[in-house]
């Protein structure tokens, strides 16, 4: 029993073609998958990611490369061997591909009703057309585009806690598993801001935003990593545009008072050869004894660093369903590795009639560039009166285990 969209034949596209809604959407699936572009929204995945070919194994093995200034070569004599150097450029990574997959189920009685616009001999074949093309895509881009929102979810997540990404059926991933990703960022790019990063130190006059990230964005062009924007919650950007600081080096004295414009912002970032800050605003979707709430996958307290180039790539396994077709399901390839099946139930089945829908894929997003990322916590935490360094500058920041090391005598 296929889909039952393969029933409602002899409609017509406005310009008089025969309309095949499955051979429709396949067509779509096929475009996208061309261009490498997201169906119906912009993806982090595919704007920081490329895709690869599904591959057989359900490891991902990925050569992660590491930031480090390049050693010179050696003048050497003639007759002299070359000199050996260590190569410790790069880390092997690999982790379990996981799979992703969830299912909307039509009932007999939202069929009912296609099958009344469908014979209706009142409605026009554009009307027709439109209501029964609107309830199958409703399906069809939940089904695949909740696929890719697991991508991003991993990406963000991760990126804003310092590499790691954590799936707990009880939070984030209701109906599912416990699953981990680690892109073991090194222990050099996770900061802490000296200064939280609130109204109180602004206004006193104790935070210097443009200085902590000119100073961060120098030490680690020094070390060969150029960043090319600076990620952030939106209510971390709209507390930079208000700072005290930030008002008064956009304006001046006499128009402190106006608040800086996202674009003004980052003209005066860009004078001061910082990169431009992204404002993150991201949320998805998880259900739970069928009642949908919000999630929200980046961490409010922190920013990011990230470099300019891609992150990565996003490693695809052939799903399944792939290697092992059934009779009475209509597969649908969507590109990357994610298929979406449409099959009917009833009687034969012994379920309740009607039609599911599903999304399901194995990936998982490789961050080869992780330690081109910086990340630093600016809110959350207890802020101390951190020592200054030997030649008796302040520090305006530091890695977050000499944080953590910092004695409790030195608490401010």
């Amino acid at each position: 029993m296929k889909s039952i969209y393969s029933t409602f034949k002899n409609l017509y596209e406005t310009e008089g073609k025969p309309l095949d809604f499955l051979a429709m959407w396949k067509k779509t699936f096929d475009l996208a998958s061309q261009k490498r572009v997201a169906l119906f929204q912009k993806t982090y995945a595919d704007e920081w990611f490329d895709w690869e070919a599904p591959q057989m194994s359900l490891r991902a093995d990925a050569v992660m490369g590491k930031y480090h200034l390049r050693v010179m070569a050696t003048l050497i004599g003639d007759e002299s061997g070359t000199p050996l150097r260590r190569s410790d450029g790069f880390d092997i990574w690999n982790e379990e591909i996981p799979r992703v997959g969830h299912k909307f189920f039509m009932s007999a009685k939202t069929y009912r009703k296609l099958m009344e616009v469908y014979k209706s001999p009142f409605l026009t074949e554009s009307s027709k057309v439109m209501q029964i093309k609107k309830t199958l895509s409703n399906d069809m881009e939940n089904a695949y585009m909740g696929c890719k929102d697991v991508l991003d979810f991993i990406i963000l997540n991760a990126l804003s806690n310092n590499g790691v990404c954590h799936f707990t059926p009880a939070i984030n991933n209701p109906g599912g598993r416990t699953y981990e990703v680690d892109y073991n960022m090194q222990s050099a790019n996770k900061l802490m801001s000296a200064l939280l990063w609130n109204t109180a130190n602004s206004e006193a006059g104790k935070l210097d935003i443009i200085l902590l990230l000119s100073d961060i964005v120098t030490y680690y062009k020094n070390m060969g990593i150029e960043f090319g924007e600076i990620l952030m919650s939106p209510e971390i950007v709209s507390f930079i545009r208000r700072d005290t600081g930030i008002r008064k080096a956009v304006f001046g004295d006499d128009k402190k008072a106006k608040i800086a414009s996202i674009t003004e912002l980052n003209s005066l970032l860009s004078d001061n050869q910082i990169p431009k800050i992204t404002e993150i605003s991201r949320r998805m979707g998880v259900e739970k004894d069928g009642i949908v709430s919000t999630i929200d996958p980046w961490n409010h307290n922190n920013i990011v660093f990230k470099p300019a180039e891609k992150l990565g790539h996003i490693q695809p396994s052939i799903e399944d369903s792939e290697l092992m077709e059934e009779e009475n399901v209509t597969y649908l390839d969507a590109g990357n590795g994610i298929r979406v099946s449409k099959w009917r139930t009833g009687d034969s089945t012994g379920q309740k009639a009607g039609e599911y829908t599903q999304g399901s894929a194995r990936f998982l997003p490789i961050m080869d560039q992780i330690n081109g990322c910086v990340c630093m916590q600016v809110r959350g935490f207890e802020e101390k009166a951190i020592p200054a360094d030997s030649d008796g500058v302040d520090r305006t920041y530091l890695p977050v285990s000499e944080y953590n090391g910092i004695a409790a005598e030195d608490v401010g």
